[in-house]
């Protein structure tokens, strides 16, 4: 058998904590726009895929939610 190794993320806890001010700034950014228009609706999209992936690397379903530790 060979060996494999998995080259993803090392740390996705710290990886994703240093994406939250990220977060962050698209919550302020959608805050200035018109709710559910175009603007708004592709940041949106952006945060959830943010969560998502936060999700998927942490298995933490509210990494963003909770307080940064």
């Amino acid at each position: 058998m060979v060996a494999q190794r998995y080259l993803g993320v090392s740390n996705p806890r710290g990886a994703f904590e240093a994406l939250r001010p990220l977060h962050k700034e698209l919550i302020r950014l959608k805050a200035q726009c018109r709710p559910f228009g175009p603007d708004y609706l592709i940041l949106d999209a952006v945060q959830a895929a943010l969560v998502t992936a936060a999700y998927h690397f942490t298995r933490e379903p509210d990494f963003y939610s909770l307080k940064p530790h």
